[in-house]
């Protein structure tokens, strides 16, 4: 039924479909060179024969580790390893680690075998201090996806080559290459979540031949670590070290981490010592420490960050103890590169919004950053030194940033659900300044920036429409469905887009929009069960399609470009 309250409309043709949701059962064929079976605990690449471009399936089912060593692909073949049949659960007490991949290059390891299993491969518990995946021997050039580790001894992923005293693994000898970590779920780790790259990026003090002797670790070039979820992890969430060139952090989901409060050891990112690059799109909460810590050696830009509710357990009665949203210092910055914190939300810190101590550097740029109620108001001789602290000496120009000690003026969409994307009466829309120079030309939707006259202030652009992004479910009710992880409100304008992971259901009473958008090519589905009001108006575009057993009320004027009189 279609309901119109006011407005003029003409003839209007629905198409309907018969829309067949097909569900992948465990059982689907693997397509494989070779296979792993879960008695194989440890499997040497040279007896296999394996060639570059080789699936190698991992057969489901429980086992207490995996070791794997010297499988070499080359740069246009992976190898890739894969689950078959279902879930690969390795899980002990007693071994030195859950996984390991050593001596070895070119290659994929991944979990996502089984499409209806998100994490194919999981490493359920490792024994006291050790690592549920290690990722060592000179491995370099692979890429680590779908994967779920939980309840480690120490990390959930580490990778990196430790320095030895004949100089092999040391930098300059031995570089890793072209790296990633995309699409895990890392969660109550014994350590780190992620623990990247050497820690001792100046210097790793140790005896060689009975000698005291300091060893420099090997760089990493290439590295992207993107859209893993990190959760409950006693030190640091992810800890980037030695990663000298093209890095990139981005996307990734950090909530209480730090849980063991050392302090030093409990940042939601630390980009550590020697590391350069982009950090950016990365959602930071509920952890002991700080937010974003920066070590490295400059050419750094952070942004689009949303950063909230850091370090309010920990320590709450001693201000001296300190958690900051971002932290910047010399520890291995090169002189005269620069640090860029651009567009990041920064919302209840314990102590300052940012703090930027480098001196070495030069040319920083500090814009665009929304921060509200840092804890350490009322300390210094002025509030401004909250929100951002600059250390004596330092160089940085500083500008359109918004600042206050409350949440209500910035106008955030909804601040108990922690939505910190803009409503339309926000002082923060079009007011920032123009850091396209600066490679921001997207916000934390990964959205084109700026939407309208002036960019925003602030990780979120402010946009009127709601753009229908059906990459969790059909269900139009779930939040992570639609660009402003929110669903439509009775003033947003929707466009529903073609070419989604999911067209758009409405099995529920009571949803709403403004004006809505059905883009050709799309489809949206309205069930019997459900009412659905458009307060504005409905444009349907050629080739588009409304199926409709429900009933839908439009207010506004309907305009179905697939009539022809």
């Amino acid at each position: 039924m279609i309901c119109f309250t006011s407005g003029h409309f003409g003839r209007l043709s629905f198409f309907l479909f018969l829309t067949l949701i097909a569900t992948t059962s465990i059982a689907q064929p693997c397509i494989c060179n070779h296979s792993i079976t879960d008695q194989q605990l440890a499997v040497n690449g040279t007896s296999l024969n394996i060639q570059p471009g080789d699936t190698i399936c991992i057969q489901a089912g429980t086992r207490n580790y995996l070791y794997l060593n010297n499988f070499h692909g080359d740069s246009l073949h992976y190898i890739v390893f894969i689950n078959c049949g279902g879930p690969v659960i390795v899980q002990n007490n007693n071994y030195m680690y859950g996984i390991k991949i050593a001596n070895s290059s070119y290659f994929r390891f991944t979990g996502s075998g089984v499409d209806s299993i998100r994490y194919g491969i999981r490493v359920l518990g490792t024994a006291t201090n050790c690592n549920g995946i290690s990722l060592d021997e000179k491995s370099t050039n692979f890429e680590i996806d779908h994967l779920e580790v939980a309840n480690t001894g120490f990390a959930g992923i580490m990778s990196k080559t430790d320095p030895r005293c004949d100089l092999s693994t040391n930098r300059g000898n031995f570089t890793q290459y072209q790296t990633s970590f995309h699409h895990n779920y890392i969660h109550n780790t014994g350590g780190e979540g992620f623990y990247i790259g050497h820690s001792s990026y100046n210097g790793f003090p140790t005896t060689c031949n009975n000698q005291p002797d300091t060893l420099y670790p090997h760089d990493i070039k290439g590295l992207r670590v993107y859209h893993n979820i990190v959760e409950n992890a006693h030190l640091d969430g992810i800890q980037i070290g030695c990663a000298t060139e093209d890095c990139e952090i981005f996307g990734n989901t950090v909530n209480g981490y730090g849980m063991d409060a050392v302090g030093a050891q409990n940042s939601g990112i630390q980009i550590g010592g020697g590391t350069t690059g982009k950090c950016f799109n990365n959602v930071i909460s509920g952890g002991t420490g700080t937010g974003i810590m920066v070590f490295g050696t400059g050419n750094n830009i952070i942004f689009n960050n949303v950063i909230c509710n850091v370090g309010l357990n920990y320590y709450p009665e001693d201000p001296a103890k300190r958690v900051h949203g971002i932290f910047i210092d010399d520890r291995t910055t090169v002189p005269g590169r620069f640090f860029n914190v651009l567009n990041n939300t920064i919302v209840y810190v314990k102590s300052d919004g940012i703090r930027f101590s480098s001196l070495l550097s030069d040319s920083n740029q500090i814009r665009n950053n929304i921060i509200i109620h840092p804890g350490s108001l009322g300390s210094y001789p002025g509030n401004s030194q909250s929100y951002i602290y600059l250390s004596t000496g330092v160089h940085v120009t500083q500008s359109n940033n918004y600042t206050d000690p409350f949440m209500a003026q910035i106008h955030f969409r909804d601040t108990l659900a922690n939505n910190f994307r803009l409503l339309e009466s926000s002082p923060a829309r079009d007011a920032g300044y123009n850091v396209a120079s600066m490679g921001v030309t997207f916000d934390a939707d990964s959205l084109p920036t700026p939407f309208n006259t002036g960019f925003d202030i602030g990780g979120f652009e402010y946009r009127t429409e709601n753009r229908w992004t059906g990459g969790i479910s059909a269900l139009w009710d779930v939040d992570e469905n639609w660009s402003k992880k929110d669903i439509p409100l009775q003033n947003d304008d929707i466009v529903i887009s073609a070419g989604t992971l999911f067209s758009p259901v409405i099995s529920t009473s009571g949803m709403v929009c403004h004006h809505l958008t059905i883009a050709t090519g799309a489809q949206l589905i309205v069930n019997q069960t459900a009412v659905f009001t458009i307060f504005g108006n409905l444009n349907i575009h050629t080739g588009a399609s409304l199926d409709n057993a429900g009933v839908v009320v439009i207010k506004g004027n309907l305009i179905n470009q697939n009539q022809y009189e």
